[in-house]
């Protein structure tokens, strides 16, 4: 699934709006998995790109307000790109192979959707409260979402 899920949306303008974006070009990479190895390369490029920036704007949106939790969800998105990183190199030296698939396919989309779950919800939360936005609602799993 290569899309976000109501329950992915933080109610964060800024994070909604970027995570929206990396689903859209996420989806776009896949479809480019079949035809030529260039244009793949590409919108892996495109998507490498628009994740540093959504995960630097994050990061230095958690700098701003005083996160608490900064360093741990930092270090979350240091070891995906590491990932990120090594599935890239592993595209340009082997060309689109099974594991470069099951990577664009499945393996990123749900480290998105289970970071956005378990780092940038509580993130959303946070800053909702910084904001002196009332309490957050609980979910139906009885976690807390933003309102």
């Amino acid at each position: 699934m290569t899309e976000p899920t109501p329950e992915l949306i933080l109610k964060h303008e800024l994070l909604d709006a970027q995570h929206a974006e990396v689903f859209r070009l996420l989806a776009a990479l896949s479809d480019t998995l079949s035809g030529p190895r260039e244009r793949l390369e590409a919108a892996v490029a495109t998507l490498a790109d628009t994740l540093v920036t959504h995960l630097a704007s994050e990061e230095q949106l958690m700098l701003d307000v005083g996160y608490p939790e900064r360093t741990r969800h930092k270090s979350a998105h240091e070891l995906f790109m590491a990932d990120f990183v090594q599935m890239r190199q592993t595209l340009r030296d082997d060309g689109p192979t099974p594991g470069v698939a099951d990577w664009i396919q499945r393996r990123i989309p749900e480290w998105l959707r289970f970071h956005i779950s378990v780092n940038d919800f509580p993130l959303a939360v946070y800053l909702a409260r910084k904001r002196g936005q009332p309490p957050v609602p609980a979910s139906r799993d009885g976690s807390r979402r933003p309102s």
